[in-house]
């Protein structure tokens, strides 16, 4: 039997959030020692030129694979398989030649951006990432091309070949370099450039896969419609492109410009270049704390768009109303338990991580509990955002990417020039950029589609984490006296983890039906006595 879009839905998402958790895994393997090695110091050389990068990537790539996704998955749902194939290759070539053009606008400008930064040691950092620019175009166009085809697989295995490049070559690179006694920015160049050789990696593999895959459509298949012309899904593409693009650069660009200003106005406090950098590296390991969960979420995003843009496509407004309820749902299901656990237990979780830095941990604790909100804020951002590009409303984003970037901007210039705020305000502006961009997007998404509903979506996740989050706080003390620091975190973790479980299932927070289109639904649905 054929599969439901809703079945392919929950599939793909679950096959990219096992992905997003060994990405995940990985990529704490990579970054708890390179921290450790690198300090505050070096760590915030590596956020600066880390930013630089994203910003360049976002601009070049952040539209085009949710262009890709959305239009393969409504032309295959109508049956145009020829359209399919050209959107592919139309999509391919563009694709590179806009990754060669970021990869040369990094390399040209790269010491007038830092310098602007205010962290002119991020020059050679800056190089060595550049060439990422250009190979994860390519694996934009192949991993779109699969996901509007609902297969998440091509997407899920090269997530890990990247990140295992990062981890691998990043830190023998690193090492290396420590052993030659090469200065600070050169071993965080040899540490970064394992994001570019991940990259590289990566774009073999999805090569491959597509090579052996042809394209991926049913033999023997019909088309059912005229296709369109390569000028005329150039023009599309652009057309859907262009507003994703630049909603996402704004945060991007936001996030950049944002680091300038935490960094220059810790200057105008009193703080040295060197001192105000190690107070940002200290924030920076803060928010990659806060980042992690995003891997168990974006690939809801990923997984969301070519499900609801096959149901607009055949104008199925309760399918796609029954799939943004279910990625709601399952976003608050993630974000919940990962924000209060955070909260809870930032110092706690930091210097087991951390435990070669406890300067950098002291200052970075209490980050982490302000900016712990945040985490079901992006959450929802990185959803609700692909629902809206699905539904053909990529405005939306970008009005609202706008207006969360210039509430950020204006609260971090003010509060992090505040004498004894300071670096406490970067986390502030963080939440209520996040914050107001969910609220816009989710208030378009339940204007435009009936039978939505926030407070299915949320409240019992809400209670399950909040319950977890005060069994955590309490049992902590007295687990960590008897286990000690280090091993009493992680029996807290997951005696915390078992009470969340049981609290979702005893206020039926698991709806039976969605967990059945999982994959072995069956056997998940009967572990867990639904």
């Amino acid at each position: 039997m054929k599969k439901t879009k809703s079945a392919s839905f929950f599939e793909g998402a679950f096959v990219l959030v096992l992905a997003g958790v060994l990405v995940k895994v990985i990529g704490a393997f990579f970054a708890i020692p390179i921290t450790n090695i690198l300090g505050g110091d070096g760590y915030g050389i590596f956020t600066v030129a880390y930013y630089v990068y994203t910003a360049v990537f976002v601009i070049s790539t952040a539209g085009l694979p949710v262009a890709v996704s959305r239009m393969v998955a409504e032309a295959n749902a109508l049956g145009k398989y020829t359209e399919v194939k050209r959107i592919f290759r139309v999509a391919l070539i563009l694709f590179m030649i806009i990754g060669a053009i970021g990869t040369g606008v990094m390399v040209i400008f790269a010491q007038p951006l830092v310098n602007m930064i205010g962290n002119s040691r991020a020059y050679y950092p800056v190089l060595a990432i550049a060439p990422s620019i250009f190979f994860v175009t390519i694996v934009s166009a192949i991993r779109g091309y699969f996901q509007g085809l609902s297969n998440m697989v091509p997407t899920a295995i090269s997530q890990v070949i990247e990140a295992g490049g990062k981890l691998v070559f990043g830190l023998l690179l690193s090492w290396w370099l420590i052993q030659r006694g090469y200065s600070l920015e050169i071993v965080v160049s040899g540490a970064i450039a394992g994001v570019t050789i991940g990259t590289v990696l990566s774009a073999l593999y999805t090569i491959l896969v597509k090579l052996r895959a042809g394209s991926g459509l049913p033999e023997g298949a019909v088309d059912s419609g005229e296709s369109a012309s390569s000028g005329e899904i150039v023009k599309k593409l652009i057309k859907i492109a262009v507003p994703i693009t630049i909603s996402s650069s704004v945060l991007s660009i936001t996030n950049l410009i944002d680091t300038a200003v935490v960094l220059n106005r810790l200057q105008d406090v009193g703080h040295s270049e060197e001192v105000a950098n190690f107070i940002y590296g200290c924030y920076g390991m803060a928010v990659k704390m806060f980042n992690l969960p995003q891997g168990f979420i974006v690939p809801l995003a990923v997984s969301v768009v070519p499900a609801v843009a096959a149901a607009y496509a055949r104008k199925d407004n309760a399918k796609a109303a029954g799939t943004i309820t279910a990625a709601l749902r399952f976003t608050g299901i993630l974000a919940l338990p990962c924000a209060a656990g955070l909260a809870v237990l930032s110092k706690p979780i930091l210097s087991l991580l951390y435990y070669n830095v406890p300067d950098e941990v002291e200052m970075a604790a209490p980050l982490l509990v302000i900016i712990s909100p945040a985490v079901l804020l992006i959450a929802l951002v990185s959803v609700t955002n692909a629902i809206l590009q699905a539904m053909g409303r990529e405005k939306v984003p970008m009005i609202s990417f706008i207006f969360g970037g210039i509430i950020k901007l204006v609260t971090n210039y003010t509060l992090v020039g505040t004498p004894g705020i300071e670096i406490s305000g970067a986390p502030i502006g963080t939440i209520l950029c996040y914050g107001s961009i969910s609220l816009i997007n989710l208030a378009i998404i339940m204007k435009h589609i009936k039978g939505v509903s926030i407070t299915q979506s949320f409240l019992k996740p809400f209670i399950s984490a909040a319950v977890m989050a005060v069994f955590a706080f309490v049992v902590y003390g007295p687990v960590s006296a008897l286990l000690g620091g280090k091993i009493g975190v992680v029996a807290t973790i997951g005696m915390s983890a078992v009470v969340y479980l049981v609290m979702l299932l005893a206020i039926k927070a698991l709806p039976k039906e969605e967990i059945l289109m999982l994959p072995k639904g069956q056997k998940i649905a009967k572990l867990l006595r639904l």
